[in-house]
């Protein structure tokens, strides 16, 4: 629920993100009309609930004046193409994961190895310290994306339209759609999967017709987008945790005023702390939403998934000369 306030108190805009919690714009005028597009294809999911309630919150508290339409299914464009579009200025708003480090920054791509991070901690470490502070500045020069904001994404599983996969032999063989990723491509080829890129609007009908065998996402994507439909059983794999970034156009972004960007800021800020505040509950409540789909829901004991990270073992050896030097070994080495 959102509150205009009176004439004498909008000083303060007062932006509700949860039910009796509060959260306030600064207190500035917007100098500008503003309209903007923001493309994303993670319908459903907490991150886009969380975007629609920043635009909504801008709407509500500057009468109007910060106009953004969220598109959620990406009606602009897959997340690759965006990053062109928004070089170029058709869009000026967006959420990407780490489709956004192998297309810009490939030398950073050890950040999207499975198995790499051992808990949120650890993630939250790696990215709010050097690494992640160098890793927004290099997208920002290249490619003129300036990341804003951020929250954890849920664990990616993997799910299959039959066969039950307890261990790294289970995947043997099987056609399992992947992001266009390298070390995750690579990862699953040592797991003994059969990777094929794909994109993700055509996976369903992959899915469906037997082109594909297998696909692995989050909880909230597969029950989000159907995927439930033509698949029979989840695997928690857990094999990547990454995050989310709200990224702006950097042409856009520097266009506004300071005080337009103060409150798009703020309001960005309130709306990713609200995510991260739901991304871990909601996750846990989506495998009761699965198990009630249909959906064979396989937990691994901790041996079990130790069997798919000690398959992987040499991995980095794998990509000795096109990750940054010594990453891998401080990634590994902060502390959560």
């Amino acid at each position: 629920m959102f509150t205009k306030l009176s004439a004498t108190t909008r000083s303060c805009v007062a932006i509700v993100l949860m039910t009796g919690s509060m959260a306030f714009l600064p207190a500035v005028a917007v100098a500008q009309s503003v309209t903007a597009n923001l493309n994303h294809e993670m319908t459903g999911t907490v991150i886009d609930e969380a975007t629609q309630r920043m635009a909504e919150a801008l709407t509500s508290s500057t009468d109007g004046a910060i106009d953004i339409t969220v598109h959620s299914r990406g009606e602009m464009g897959s997340e690759r193409d965006m990053f062109d579009l928004m070089q170029a200025g058709a869009i000026e708003m967006g959420v990407t994961g780490s489709v956004i480090v192998s297309s810009v920054a490939p030398e950073y791509g050890v950040l999207d190895a499975p198995y790499l991070f051992r808990s949120p901690r650890h993630l939250a470490a790696v990215m709010d310290g050097p690494i992640g502070e160098e890793l927004i500045q290099t997208i920002l020069d290249r490619k003129g994306i300036r990341l804003i904001a951020r929250m954890d994404r849920a664990p990616r599983h993997v799910t299959t339209g039959g066969p039950e996969v307890r261990n790294p032999e289970d995947l043997k063989g099987l056609k399992i759609r992947m992001r266009e990723i390298p070390v995750q491509i690579e990862a699953f080829r040592m797991l003994g999967a059969s990777p094929v890129p794909m994109a993700f609007g055509e996976v369903y009908t992959a899915l469906q017709t037997g082109v594909l065998d297998a696909q692995e996402n989050p909880l909230d994507i597969i029950m989000g987008t159907s995927l439930y439909e033509v698949q029979e059983t989840v695997t928690l794999t857990g094999h990547v945790r990454e995050v989310q970034w709200l990224i702006v156009s950097e042409t856009w972004w520097s266009s506004l005023s300071d005080e337009t960007r103060e409150m798009i800021q703020s309001a960005a800020d309130e709306a990713m702390s609200w995510g991260q505040d739901q991304v871990y509950s909601a996750d846990a409540a989506l495998m009761e939403e699965a198990r009630e789909a249909g959906l064979t829901v396989i937990e691994l004991t901790p041996e079990e998934r130790a069997a798919f990270s000690d398959k992987l073992a040499e991995l980095p050896k794998a990509f000795a000369g096109r990750w940054k030097d010594g990453l891998y070994e401080a990634i590994v080495e902060t502390a959560e």
